[in-house]
C-alpha cells in the first residue's frame, strides 16, 4: 500500500475534525450517498479507463499517482507502476504477492489489521483485494487496495473511509471501479 494516500488521508482527517468539531462528528452521521450516476474518466499516458460517482471531486496526481477522487469523508487514489520484475504469472505467484502485500502494509503501519485479502481477476488480469483497519490521526479507518497486475504495469487503487460508512461507500464505488476499468499495462514515459 503506498504511504502517499495515507498521509493525504491523516491530513484531510485532521483538519476536518480540527475545523468542525463536535459539528463533524454529527455531519458523518447524515450518509453521504456516491451519486449513482457516472462520468468517464480516460488517463492514456498510465493505459487506464474507468467510470468515477458524477458528485467525486477528482484531482489529477503527480506520478506515480493518477488521481485522487474525494468522496464523502472518503477518498479514492490512484496509481500506476511500470514494474521491471516479473508479476505474478499463476495462482501460487499471486498468492505469494497477496502474503507480501499483508506483511509490508501491517509494516508500514503498526495499527494496520487485515480485514480480508484475496486473489481476484479484474479486467481479465490477476489481482490482489485487501481491506483492513487503521488508526489515522486519531480516527479508525477502513481501507480497500486492490493490486491489478497486467503487461509491465502494477495499478492500485486504494479507497479510505471511516470505518463506520465504510460498507456503505464502499458498496457504491467498488462495483463501478472494477467492473468499468480498463488497462492495457503500458505506461508511458514522461517526456
Amino acid at each position: 500500500m503506498p504511504r502517499l494516500p495515507i498521509l493525504v488521508l491523516a491530513v484531510l482527517v485532521a483538519a476536518s475534525l480540527a475545523a468542525c468539531g463536535r459539528e463533524r462528528k454529527e455531519a458523518s452521521g447524515l450518509g453521504f450517498q456516491p451519486s449513482s450516476t457516472t462520468t468517464a474518466a480516460a488517463y492514456p499516458r498510465v493505459g487506464m479507463k474507468l467510470r468515477l460517482p458524477d458528485n467525486a471531486i477528482v484531482r489529477r496526481a503527480a506520478a506515480p499517482g493518477v488521481f485522487r477522487a474525494f468522496i464523502g469523508d472518503g477518498f479514492l487514489s490512484a496509481f500506476a507502476y511500470r514494474r521491471a520484475e516479473q508479476l505474478p504469472r499463476n495462482r501460487g505467484e499471486l498468492e505469494a504477492a497477496r502474503r507480501r502485500l499483508e506483511r509490508a502494509a501491517k509494516q508500514r503501519s503498526p495499527s494496520f489489521k487485515v480485514v480480508r485479502s484475496r486473489s481476484t481477476r479484474v479486467d481479465g488480469a490477476r489481482a490482489i483485494e485487501l481491506v483492513g483497519d487503521q488508526e489515522v490521526s486519531n480516527a479508525r479507518l477502513r481501507t480497500r487496495s486492490l493490486h491489478v497486475y497486467k503487461g509491465a504495469a502494477e495499478y492500485v487503487f486504494e479507497l479510505g473511509v471511516p470505518v463506520a460508512d465504510f460498507e456503505r461507500l464502499d458498496s457504491a464505488i467498488f462495483p463501478v471501479l472494477r467492473d468499468t476499468l480498463e488497462v492495457s499495462g503500458k505506461i508511458r514515459r514522461r517526456g
